[in-house]
């Protein structure tokens, strides 16, 4: 049966639906906003479902391709000395058996384009969806318009368009569905090169009270920054001074905060969000549904957005290729929620509880967070204290 599948968003969610739609003999086609494919984000732990799901599309070698080895996590004070360090082999074998990986967010979005466009989906850059129409009958086509006046009919419309959903916005009524601020700005970035005194197996960190700045070398040619700011009353929102607002939140730290700051304009691939949630009560109207953090966003806190996001996005896939007609899709798609819905509640509910641990504003806090660092590594009690502060993230 030839069903005409749009997917709005050609992220970790969207070009997972659509990977695995060509797959199983689908032609999807995804439109993105961007004029090209994204790359750079931050750097992700990927384990739990997103595994199964990426060996259902084929993609375990390319994890193992871009997997960036970490021998250490090594938290610093002001001047640059270590003050705890953590052999990350062992802790990565104890806490995850193994079925774990880091890598940056965007490297893994370009192993999926890539694999999606060798598949043969369709994949169109720069052109924004303005609105969705659900089919008002059974029978009846989605429509879809462009923000260059087009339209266009389709039978099924996957929104996996991020956290500013457009879909969800003219999909859902806004007592449908919910954000969360978890009280955080995040920012990152990539550099050319490597910088002095990070070694290139480390993660280097520096906490002060409220703040944290992390550097890790991504290969031998990038360098990634990672800066976040406890601020529950705003921060790390699009359109920002992005220059000013670092060096006012951050310009008094020292090791490599100053050089990483003075780096910033020339640096690429530059990221900056707040750690917010969202919950969609409705996942579909019809045969319009939400996909990915348009629907069930958890936040970096939680720490398997990516892992949920292609988990739901190969579900999508297969629960629609078991249709005989298009008005079986509706009954798919309750399916889909069902399946994912209980695990994305736990993970939502987890990321909110390491929220104060994750940045900590007391100095008492940062102690406790210092002293289960240090037992991380213990056979018994580690995975233990590292759920407890965040530090290893529970399994969907």
């Amino acid at each position: 049966m030839a069903v005409r599948v749009l997917v709005v968003g050609a992220g970790i969610a969207g070009l997972s639906a659509a990977l695995r739609l060509r797959q199983l003999g689908w032609s999807p086609t995804v439109v993105e906003t961007a004029p090209g494919p994204r790359g750079g984000g931050y750097m992700i732990d990927f384990f739990g479902p997103g595994l199964d799901a990426a060996d259902r599309l084929g993609l375990r070698p390319a994890l193992e391709r871009i997997h960036a080895p970490i021998e250490r996590l090594v938290f610093v004070d002001g001047s640059g000395r270590p003050r705890v360090t953590v052999g990350y082999p062992a802790l990565r074998r104890r806490a995850f058996g193994g079925r774990h990986h880091n890598f940056l967010r965007g490297d893994l979005e370009a192993e999926l384009y890539a694999a999606a466009r060798d598949a043969g989906v369709q994949l169109s850059h720069g052109r924004k969806v303005t609105g969705v129409q659900p089919a008002a009958a059974d029978g009846d086509p989605v429509l879809v318009r462009y923000a260059d006046g087009a339209e266009e009919e389709w039978d099924v419309v996957l929104g996996a368009d991020g956290i500013h959903s457009r879909v969800r916005d003219d999909l859902l009524e806004r007592d449908e569905w919910s954000t969360r601020d978890l009280g955080h700005a995040v920012w990152a970035w990539l550099l050319d090169g490597s910088l002095r005194s990070v070694r290139r197996e480390d993660f280097v960190t520096l906490t002060a009270p409220g703040r944290m700045v992390a550097v890790y070398p991504v290969d031998e040619g990038r360098t990634a920054a990672f800066f976040v700011h406890r601020s529950p009353d705003g921060g790390g929102e699009h359109g920002a001074d992005l220059p000013g607002t670092l060096h006012d939140r951050f310009g008094d730290l020292g090791w490599l905060v100053p050089e990483l700051l003075a780096a910033l304009p020339s640096a690429v691939d530059r990221y900056t969000d707040r750690t917010v949630q969202v919950r969609a009560r409705v996942w579909h109207r019809g045969r319009v549904a939400l996909l990915g953090d348009a629907c069930w966003c958890v936040s970096l806190l939680a720490g398997q957005g990516a892992s949920l996001a292609m988990t739901g996005g190969v579900a999508v896939a297969e629960e629609l290729a078991t249709v005989s007609a298009v008005t079986d899709v509706p009954a798919a798609l309750d399916r889909v929620r069902n399946r994912l819905g209980p695990p994305v509640a736990r993970l939502a509910e987890a990321g909110a509880r390491t929220a104060s641990w994750f940045v900590p504003e007391e100095r008492w806090r940062m102690t406790v967070r210092d002293t289960s660092l240090r037992a991380s590594a213990w056979p018994v009690v580690g995975p233990v204290l590292g759920r407890r502060f965040g530090l290893v993230r529970p399994a969907a």
